[in-house]
């Protein structure tokens, strides 16, 4: 669990600053969407982007809860208080479902996750005593809270939207009408439903002896409980409910409106109010952007006394690209697919702990609200840290300083080019990827699905363009990379019906973008392994290069590398797979990630390999490839989802952010970026002192790549020995045989890979 302080109602600013142990799990989930608010003990639970945060007006202390910390799963469908119990169920949008309780302690309940149904779609959750009923497209099923058992399961053969029980009655309505069960009836024989009449009334509300039903636009009140038949009460579209205090509270876009005991209705203008309950005489509200609010009601309207309760948070849980300078993490979130999705524009910056969202208003102003979305790239100025470049896939190219909005480059204002210069929105398909900057500042970047894509606006703000007939009209490129020579490694993503393909473009410029007589360029689509097989991927990824110069390929068909890419303009030009032997006596030995379609790979300080997938989760895989030294999925970590957009490494620390589909986790790994000299000043060790209580690993860091390293104590015995990985150095604190090292002052004996260079440092053990 992750608790935060502060002082006054503020957004909340900060995160979590403490020694991060390698292996450690952080998700970094978004709370700016608040849609619900419920209480269990004295603490306020808000669902807020599908994530679970609490607040306790008493202390104003605020807590976070995530698949890392205390949850079972991630992507939360709706959160429901069970009075009866005191507990809060958690139910996500995959089935699977956690029940909380006020002392922290979280039971998890996976069998409706489990079960194969038709269709397990949740349309709704409801609660009675103590009984939770989950509405699905496949029927009804029932969870006793109490019991933490899922009692029965009602299949009416009906999509059901919502259930409601009242006098010892289930009632469910459908799509094609609202059916009633009796409870001393066998309701598992869909038989045993009764039909009470044909009309669709969406969402079933019992309060006090009512029916009351949210559907086609308006409000009704149930008039005759025998065919249920209505009578409308309210003309605009309701979206929620809630009750407490004895009244009902229903919240449209403008209006929250209160019928009491009596069916007497009160009107407030107030809009925003997603959710809402009464506290302690104050109103709290899940106000969607404005998170957690408080609200007092006088003379006859509502009043906010507690402004904006929102943990410090990605703004949204979109990171389509993720790029790390130094220790600040910088994201795209979009997408760029081709199927209909799109995404709001999200630009995002994580820094000592805070967020900062690119200022989205000052872009409205220029582009509009429809067009800006789908960010698919973000760099920073070589020269000027607070100076950043953004694409997107609909609306051009960026140009950002102090996260605000200075010039949008497009095709009527720049060389960029639309892909329908004729249409009513030609500035909406200037599509902009693959941006990154070369040693002399240069800004790289594609105009995909256009004639000339590859473009360069130069440190001198001019523009330069290379046009290539090998992709001329290519519609998705990711990724440019430059290689130690200064080469240009362009991927296209996908092949297409049109003749488009899969595949590499390598451009070397030798040194100058002006004069292009010396340029040499290559586009590789098919290509042979080392064994001659032949290959022409549907996919082609990612590229990079690691530490060694080699370059390493991710595609549809698995993991490629290039030992030698300066041969890439010769003939024999392959791709390498490693072959990781099977140990099995057989002399065999099997691709690495054969058929595994590989999104991203990044390199940490260790030279090792880190790997997302599409489907599989993240690979961590030696520098040579032949251990895998992790495989990562939603099922033994917490990983949030196992399809992989980004991955990104913080060389300082060696924490590793994983960008997926459904939002943002990292991994504490022990890999630091090695310093280029031994230096005593260098050299850290966390935690120092070790205390009596801590358990974990004692790192240290700032050492060269494959340092020697030796712990000794006082007396100069030798109590532990190995290598760094990259810049660390990692020792669980115990002796050869077992036991924990006796309490002392210790010292770190490093030496470079070749024992030329030395550097000491000391730390302290207590008992």
């Amino acid at each position: 669990m992750k608790k935060l302080l502060f002082a006054i109602i503020i957004f909340l600013a900060g995160g979590i600053s403490a020694f991060a142990e390698n292996g450690d799990w952080r998700v970094y989930a978004a709370y700016h969407n608040a849609t619900k608010v419920a209480k269990m003990g004295e603490r306020l639970y808000v669902l807020s982007d599908g994530g679970l945060y609490s607040y306790d007006p008493e202390d104003m202390s605020l807590e976070t809860y995530d698949k890392a910390t205390l949850l079972s799963d991630n992507g939360i469908f709706d959160i429901t208080p069970c009075e009866a119990t005191g507990e809060l169920v958690v139910i996500y949008t995959n089935g699977n479902v956690d029940i909380l309780d006020s002392a922290g302690d979280c039971y998890n309940m996976p069998e409706l996750k489990n079960k194969v149904l038709d269709d397990k779609t949740i349309n709704s959750v409801s609660s009675f005593g103590a009984l939770v009923y989950v509405s699905t497209n496949s029927g009804v099923v029932v969870i006793d809270v109490d019991k933490k058992v899922f009692t029965n399961y009602y299949n009416i053969n009906q999509a059901v939207l919502s259930v409601a029980e009242y006098d010892g009655a289930i009632y469910a309505s459908t799509a094609d009408g609202v059916y009633k069960g009796d409870k001393k009836s066998n309701l598992l024989d869909s038989k045993n439903w009764e039909k009470l009449n044909t009309a669709s009334l969406g969402e079933l509300i019992v309060f006090g002896n009512e029916f009351y039903t949210l559907a086609n636009k308006a409000v009704y009140r149930i008039t005759d409980k025998s065919n249920f038949s209505a009578s409308k009460i309210l003309s605009e579209t309701y979206t929620a409910h809630s009750v407490s205090g004895g009244k009902l509270y229903l919240f449209s876009a403008k209006k929250v409106v209160s019928i009491g005991a009596g069916g007497e209705m009160e009107s407030y203008a107030m809009s925003g109010v997603e959710h809402m309950i009464l506290n302690g005489g104050v109103y709290w509200a899940a106000s969607g952007k404005e998170g957690l609010v408080g609200l007092k009601l006088a003379d006859n309207a509502f009043e906010k006394t507690v402004d904006t309760v929102i943990p410090d948070s990605p703004v949204r849980n979109y990171c389509y690209k993720l790029n790390m300078i130094g220790d600040r993490l910088l994201i795209a979130g979009g997408s760029f697919d081709y199927n209909g999705l799109e995404r709001e524009a999200t630009l995002m910056k994580y820094e000592d702990d805070r967020w900062t969202a690119f200022d989205e208003e000052s872009v409205k102003e220029v582009v509009a609200a429809r067009d800006y979305k789908d960010m698919t790239d973000i760099v920073q100025d070589p020269s000027d840290t607070e100076h950043h470049f953004a694409s997107a896939a609909s609306s051009g190219l960026y140009e950002f300083r102090d996260y605000k909005l200075v010039n949008h480059y497009t095709y009527n204002n720049s060389p960029l080019t639309s892909i329908l210069p004729n249409s009513s929105r030609p500035g909406f398909y200037t599509r902009i990827t693959s941006l990154n900057f070369d040693k002399d500042k240069n800004l790289w970047m594609c105009n995909t699905e256009c004639d000339t894509i590859v473009r360069v606006r130069k440190n001198d703000g001019t523009w330069k363009a290379f046009y290539f007939e090998d992709i001329a009209g290519y519609p998705t490129f990711d990724h440019t990379v430059f290689d130690s020579r200064g080469w240009a490694w362009i991927n296209s993503r996908r092949s297409t019906s049109l003749g488009h393909r899969a595949g590499v473009l390598v451009f070397d410029t030798n040194g100058t973008l002006d004069d292009t007589s010396d340029d040499r360029h290559k586009f590789i689509g098919a290509f042979n392994n080392q064994d001659g097989t032949p290959y022409a991927p549907d996919l082609f990824n990612c590229i990079t290069p690691d530490l060694n110069g080699a370059i390493w390929f991710g595609n549809s068909l698995g993991l490629f590398v290039s030992y030698n890419p300066e041969d890439v303009f010769k003939q024999n030009f392959y791709l390498s797979q490693v072959k990781v032997p099977r140990n099995d006596g057989t002399n065999l030995a099997d691709y690495l990630l054969n058929g595994v379609n590989v999104k991203c790979i990044t390199i940490d300080g260790g030279n090792r390999k880190w790997i997302g997938t599409s489907g599989s989760g993240v690979y961590l895989i030696s520098h040579d490839g032949l251990e895998t030294i992790h495989h990562f999925t939603v099922d033994n970590s917490p990983l949030i989802s196992n399809n992989i957009y980004s991955i990104a490494i913080d060389g300082q620390t060696g924490e590793v952010f994983i960008g997926t589909d459904r939002g943002l986790v990292s991994f504490m790994g022990n890999a630091t970026e090695p310093e280029s000299e031994m230096d005593d000043d260098l050299l850290k060790v966390y935690p120092n002192p070790v205390h009596p209580d801590y358990q974990g690993q004692i790192t240290v860091t700032g050492l060269m790549f494959n340092s020697n390293v030796k712990i000794v104590n006082a007396a100069g015995r030798l109590v532990y020995e190995g290598t760094s990985v990259g810049g660390e150095f990692t020792w669980n604190g115990r002796l050869s045989s077992g036991k924990r090292a006796a309490s002392g002052i210790y010292y770190v004996l490093a030496t470079d890979e070749e024992g030329n260079e030395g550097a000491t440092t000391k730390f302290l053990i207590v008992r």
